[in-house]
C-alpha cells in the first residue's frame, strides 16, 4: 500500500478554464492553435457578461468560434 492520496480529479468547469488560460496564452505569445486541421493564429477574444465560455476570433475567419473547437498544439521545448 503507497501512502499517497489519490490525485484529486478536476471537473469540467476546471478544465474548460485551463484550455481558456491556454487560449489566452497562445494570443499572448502568437503562437498557432489548431482549427478545422489547419495551423491558425487567434486574432482576439473577449468573454460577454453572463456567458459561460469566452469567443474566440480566428485570423481569416469572418465567425467567431468556440474555444471546444481550438486545439492548443505543443511548442517543442
Amino acid at each position: 500500500m503507497s501512502g499517497r492520496a489519490p490525485a484529486p480529479t478536476e471537473s469540467p468547469r476546471e478544465l474548460a478554464d485551463q484550455h481558456d488560460l491556454r487560449i489566452h496564452r497562445a494570443k499572448q505569445l502568437a503562437r498557432p492553435i489548431g482549427y478545422n486541421g489547419t495551423n491558425r493564429f487567434i486574432s482576439g477574444f473577449c468573454w460577454h457578461k453572463g456567458d459561460a465560455e469566452m469567443t474566440v476570433y480566428i485570423e481569416g475567419e469572418a465567425e467567431p468560434v468556440a474555444p471546444s473547437a481550438i486545439t492548443i498544439l505543443e511548442q517543442p521545448t
